[in-house]
């Protein structure tokens, strides 16, 4: 992997974390835990998916959706 590619997931990861701690009043620990154990880790993980040069708001929409449908507990 890139670079690049490892500094945009990361950050990616980190808006996730934060927003997952702000919309479920998690600590960094529940909240890296929903955001590491989810399908869409997953999938930002693999860089052909593109997942990574999308914003944050866009990749958090999808972890929601995870969450909403009960693919994903909090």
């Amino acid at each position: 992997m890139s670079e690049h590619f490892q500094y945009l997931k990361e950050g990616l990861v980190a808006d996730l974390v934060n927003q997952v701690m702000e919309d479920f009043h998690l600590d960094m620990e529940k909240a890296l835990d929903v955001v590491y154990s989810s399908a869409l880790f997953e999938k930002l993980s693999n860089p052909e998916t593109g997942l990574y040069k999308q914003g944050p708001v866009y990749v958090y929409s999808f972890l929601k959706e995870e969450l909403a449908n009960g693919k994903l507990k909090v």
